[in-house]
């Protein structure tokens, strides 16, 4: 499988406006994996814009009191383990489809799609399930310093948004299959859906449904988002029904990684929950001035990293299919170069102006020149992460196509350990920036660590197929 090419194959008359608009986006950005970057990037921006809109809407509506903040923590709930679980199944299923595709056709491609989306479902189910039974102990502790009224409206929001598990991790399984097939501005696109429905719904029934408006938006708008992309799912040709039957060797391989994949990602958001914990210890306003240095690196890193996590692992995937093992190192490498030096000349301009762009974003009110100097030196030293996490996204999206999530899940734990150490020698040594400083440096770390095992990999795989060419009659 080369670089993927764009959408050109879905013209029914229903889709003219949404695929006017993914047109659009491919002509700007034109074809190649560095197109493809672009195109995700594009729609993902798009969301952002959507839910900045949708949040400056609920702002409006509901202030700052005990309903929004009620939801806001029971709304964490939900959009934690699908969120877990939609990064984990993306790097666990893309490999597998494209390497099923490869061996048994399209045919094959679509059997492991429904024995999947069987097995998944019925995992999503089981955890929505448990949060929803587990809802009151569970808010016991997350909201251990609400008042009793709050507490059990969080408790009964809860609940209520239980279903968004299911939806919003089915929805992610269908946009893993249209990725894995090149529809990256489709998947990009509908992922706008879900703000949208919020915004509208808030805009025209809080007045009369309130909190639940939210709830009713969140569900919605998740449910909306699961059709349109099945929809897109069987105009591609592939079957989007579950199925019962029992997993194949192949479907079998995808539980497995996927299991791998979210520990994996368990350890990495921990490592969030530990900076802040830590933080506490530096004093009085350390971990919002934290927050405050993180927002404006993890926002970058965050559209980049979607973008770049998205097409490489479908670009890596389709080379492996193929057994193309010398190509697939020169593309590693080629990435690796390009994006750390894109990364390192994001990091220099953003701590460059990392002062004054904290005065003007933040320097209102309460937050005084004091705040900007804290500030502006964490948000400096978090920008040091952004070439080593960019670096380190290739080079996970290339252990992922090659079947390495054990090594992926080695590498997470090195990292826990290496912050949590970091985070406690810079913190008595330079004080709250430290933190910053240690994040930057595992994620150096960490990117250097996995392109050694990229190619180690590579390696391993040439010799295995030389070795079996050799033997061969």
């Amino acid at each position: 499988m080369g670089p993927p090419t764009g959408e050109r194959d879905m013209t029914d008359d229903a889709g003219l406006s949404f695929q006017a608009a993914r047109e659009a986006i491919a002509r700007r950005f034109g074809s190649g994996l560095l197109g493809a970057i672009g195109m995700v990037a594009a729609g993902a921006a798009a969301t952002r814009v959507a839910a900045t809109i949708k949040d400056l809407v609920v702002a409006q509506r509901f202030g700052t009191g005990d309903v929004l903040d009620a939801f806001l923590i029971a709304f964490a709930l939900p959009v934690f383990l699908s969120g877990s679980f939609r990064s984990a199944f993306f790097s666990a299923f893309v490999p597998r489809f494209l390497e099923a595709g490869a061996r048994r056709g399209p045919g094959g491609a679509s059997d492991l799609l429904a024995t999947t989306l069987g097995a998944q479902l019925a995992v999503l189910a089981a955890l929505a399930a448990s949060l929803a039974l587990f809802s009151g102990p569970i808010v016991a502790v997350i909201g251990s310093a609400f008042p009793p009224d709050k507490r059990e409206l969080t408790r009964q929001l809860v609940v209520a948004l239980a279903p968004f598990v299911v939806l919003d991790g089915a929805a992610g399984m269908y946009a893993a299959t249209l990725n894995a097939r090149g529809r990256f501005v489709t998947a990009a696109l509908c992922a706008a859906i879900p703000p949208v429905v919020t915004l509208g719904a808030v805009a025209s029934w809080s007045g009369r449904f309130g909190v639940y408006t939210l709830v009713g938006g969140a569900v919605a708008g998740a449910a909306l988002e699961v059709a349109a992309l099945a929809v897109l799912v069987r105009r591609a040709g592939m079957r989007v029904l579950p199925s019962v039957a029992r997993p194949g060797p192949e479907g079998v391989s995808v539980l497995k990684a996927l299991a791998i994949l979210a520990g994996g990602g368990v350890l990495m958001s921990a490592n969030t929950v530990v900076d802040q914990t830590m933080a506490t210890m530096a004093g009085a306003g350390s971990v919002s001035s934290l927050g405050f240095g993180a927002k404006i690196p993890a926002g970058v890193l965050g559209l980049a990293g979607l973008a770049l996590g998205t097409t490489t692992l479908t670009h890596y995937a389709g080379i492996a299919a193929g057994h193309r093992w010398t190509e697939m190192a020169a593309a590693m490498r080629r990435h690796a170069v390009r994006v750390g030096l894109a990364g390192a000349a994001i990091a220099a301009l953003l701590a460059l102006v990392s002062r004054p762009l904290v005065r003007l974003l933040f320097e209102h009110g309460s937050f005084v020149a004091e705040d900007t100097a804290r500030v502006a030196t964490i948000q400096a030293l978090y920008a040091l992460q952004i070439p080593g996490f960019l670096v380190g996204i290739v080079a996970a999206r290339c252990l992922n196509a090659l079947g390495r999530d054990r090594w992926m899940l080695a590498v997470a734990a090195g990292n826990f350990v290496l912050n949590l150490a970091g985070n406690f020698v810079l913190l008595r040594w330079i004080g709250l920036p430290g933190i910053a400083l240690s994040t930057s440096l595992f994620y150096t770390v960490a990117a250097a660590i996995l392109l050694l095992l990229c190619r180690r990999a590579i390696r391993e795989k040439i010799r295995t197929e030389a070795s079996a060419a050799a033997q061969t009659p």
